[in-house]
């Protein structure tokens, strides 16, 4: 077994970020934040609404797309 030698001010810095870490709520919140603030920034997030994905998806997929010419004899 290896022992590590760290100073007192390094191992309780350690045990507060890793107490922050496993702070759920805290972490929800700060994804919150940096969802708003991206949004701020950049003015291009989407969040949930991906409609405009899914239409867009569909449209560039080869299944969809259909020969003209094999419906003109209908």
């Amino acid at each position: 077994m290896e022992t590590i030698s760290i100073s007192k001010e390094e191992y309780l810095s350690l045990k507060k970020e890793n107490e922050l870490l496993k702070d759920q709520e805290l972490l929800n919140k700060m994804n919150i934040l940096i969802d708003i603030l991206f949004e701020k920034k950049y003015g291009l997030y989407l969040g949930d609404d991906t409609r405009d994905l899914t239409e867009a998806l569909l449209d560039n997929l080869p299944e969809w797309k259909t020969d003209s010419e094999a419906w003109d004899g209908v």
